[in-house]
């Protein structure tokens, strides 16, 4: 296990080099805020719809399409689970900060993070797998996520209308009827999803330069939200995962990357502009992205060792 944690650990260094690039450059000014928000629309309206279609464009396969649907349905059921765990540990209480705990609970960083990483550790089925997690992760960040920090009701054409659903529309037919992309079109798109590991890991080190990280130590509101994000819920759906036998290691593996990774940026985000604990939320982002480095190496080591 210590010879895969190594492998995995230096799969994870390379996106938190980058990471400190980031942040190291927001520190210099050579990094507005401005420049963070615009790259954070390329990322979300250009660069993640073309890292799902080049992740569908291949050719028809029934028995991906069934391992598709299998994983599909499996990541649904863990992603509800996470709801409701988040509602049994942060019921009742201050309405602002227990918004921002519950989301944290549930939604993780699975596509600047996560995509990236399932690539590295499971290659071009990782990417593909990873792929349908963030579009079902958008599913319910735009309806569950969105009412619970907003107090708005459900909103199913929020969830619907999203870069990454649109990708999938754009994409999914692709694979199903085999289509042949033109060569140019197949490598804008290809290269475009090359941008989104660096882009996205460039974007959370300017976040986490933005956080003060002294406030974050001292804040014990942090320490069991991370230790719920980080070890208590990818243990137990990692748990379970290891007992289904009809998943192969691909997806496990790329499960295990998916619940793990620290808390969605776009928890600060939402929290910011519904008016909920926006310190808390910045905190939390950057506490388990820093904790990820050694959680995330473990965990996928370990699933790894079961295999």
């Amino acid at each position: 296990m210590l010879h895969g944690f190594s492998i995995v650990f230096g799969q994870a260094l390379s996106l938190f080099i980058m990471i400190a690039v980031g942040f190291a450059l927001y520190k210099a000014k050579r990094i507005t805020d401005t420049g963070v928000a615009q790259m954070t629309d390329l990322l979300l309206y250009a660069v993640t719809p073309c890292v799902v279609i080049n992740a569908f464009n291949r050719p028809f396969d029934p028995t991906t399409a069934l391992s598709i649907a299998v994983f599909a349905a499996v990541s649904a059921a863990f992603l509800t689970l996470c709801i409701f765990i988040g509602m049994l540990f942060y019921r009742g209480g201050d309405p602002h900060s227990h918004a921002v705990l519950r989301f944290a609970a549930v939604f993780s960083n699975c596509g600047f993070m996560g995509i990236p990483l399932a690539g590295a550790v499971c290659g071009e089925m990782g990417t593909l797998y990873a792929s349908i997690f963030v579009v079902l992760f958008n599913l319910f960040q735009w309806t569950y996520g969105f009412a619970m920090m907003s107090g708005e009701k459900l909103s199913l054409r929020k969830a619907v209308i999203n870069p990454c659903v649109l990708g999938l529309l754009a994409g999914l037919p692709i694979f199903l009827l085999s289509v042949s992309v033109p060569s140019p079109v197949e490598n804008a798109v290809s290269m475009l999803a090359a941008l989104n590991s660096p882009l996205a890991m460039i974007v959370i080190g300017t976040h986490l330069a933005k956080t003060d990280l002294v406030s974050t130590i001292s804040d014990k509101r942090c320490y069991p939200a991370a230790a719920l994000r980080l070890i208590l819920l990818p243990g137990v759906i990692m748990t379970a995962v290891i007992a289904m036998p009809w998943l192969d290691s691909y997806q496990k593996l790329t499960l295990a990357v998916m619940f793990g990774a620290p808390v969605a940026a776009s928890c600060a985000l939402f929290s910011t502009k519904f008016s909920r604990d926006s310190e808390l939320a910045s905190r939390l982002v950057a506490m388990t992205t820093i904790f990820s480095m050694l959680t995330l190496p473990l965990l996928v080591s370990i699933i790894k060792a079961t295999l």
